[in-house]
């Protein structure tokens, strides 16, 4: 009966650091927490670390094509060739598709 609880135990371990991995958590730190402690402390922390994850804006030069995912006021490529082009923040065309589908043109 203990063999059942400790592979049970063991198996949800897992699977929170496989989530943790798959949310771009710590995926070890989890997997630590959750065998030292409980997996129920790993869930908690998985949880508040995904409200953490921080997106990642990028900026696009209207010249050159090239898209940077720093912030930069002019295009280092344009820079150098003695343009002082502007970076604008980036649209990703997907997150443009989907506004396009939720449009109601009726």
């Amino acid at each position: 009966m203990l063999i059942y609880i400790i592979v049970i135990y063991l198996l949800v371990t897992f699977i929170l650091t496989i989530a943790g991995i798959d949310s771009k958590s710590e995926g070890i730190k989890i997997f630590i927490i959750s065998l030292l402690l409980t997996p129920i402390v790993g869930l908690i922390l998985l949880i508040r670390q995904r409200k953490k994850a921080t997106t990642i804006h990028y900026y696009y030069c209207k010249e050159c094509d090239y898209v940077f995912p720093v912030k930069m006021r002019h295009c280092p490529i344009c820079y150098e060739n003695d343009k002082k082009v502007k970076l604008v923040k980036y649209q990703s065309p997907h997150k443009t598709e989907k506004l396009i589908q939720q449009l109601n043109l009726t």
